[in-house]
């Protein structure tokens, strides 16, 4: 594959990301998400901040644009390796928005939607996992670190069972990687028991 291609794919992968619709949403609802709660752009700090509505939208609109960046990689492109690295530049994105001073969200929606666009299946199996595990433990940053987790393994199983190209693991591995290092305040608060609850009120 040309590499000028390639870096065209991840360029437009990363664009698509940088879309900061949960800081605009919030803006709708008249609140700077960013100035609130954890300062984060995703569904869990708009739901927070400005309600379930804004949060749902911005939930649905991250997954799509992961599922929209890894497409076009695949239909520009047609090779694995291009929509693993545009899953990845999503994610980047999302998580650094180019037009927020490379501020963002978590990433973990835009992940599960760039997985849905490798292998729906795997998907709503893991974005179930992710609302059950929030409903029990009212804790997002467990369930989308279970989640995140799970992603490379399940991957990695389909691509041993022949279902999917090995090349598709290693968008598990960077995502996990791009999604850890995100998480890194909510696993120091976990350890210290002063993580939030969804629905409590700030410390």
């Amino acid at each position: 594959m040309p590499a000028v291609e390639l870096l065209a794919v991840v360029a437009l992968a990363y664009i698509i990301g940088s879309c900061p619709v949960g800081y605009l949403l919030g803006r709708l609802w008249g609140v700077n998400v960013l100035a609130w709660g954890s300062g984060r752009t995703g569904g869990t700090n708009v739901f927070r901040s400005a309600g379930i509505v804004p949060a749902l939208l911005t939930g649905a609109l991250d997954v799509g644009k992961g599922a929209l960046a890894v497409w076009l990689a695949g239909q520009l492109t047609g090779y694995p390796a291009a929509e693993v690295l545009a899953g990845a530049a999503v994610i980047l994105g999302h998580n650094h928005s180019v037009f927020l001073k490379f501020r963002g969200g978590a990433g973990v929606g835009t992940s599960l939607g760039a997985l849905g666009a490798i292998y729906l299946p795997a998907a709503i199996a893991l974005a179930v996992l992710l609302l059950s595990l929030i409903a029990i433990t009212r804790y997002a940053s467990v369930g989308s670190l279970v989640v995140t987790t799970l992603m490379p393994i399940v991957l990695l199983v389909l691509a041993v069972s022949g279902v999917l190209s090995l090349t598709y693991v290693l968008y598990g591995l960077l995502a996990w990687v791009i999604i850890v290092l995100s998480h890194r305040p909510n696993i120091q608060r976990l350890i210290k028991g002063t993580e939030r609850r969804l629905g409590e009120k700030p410390h």
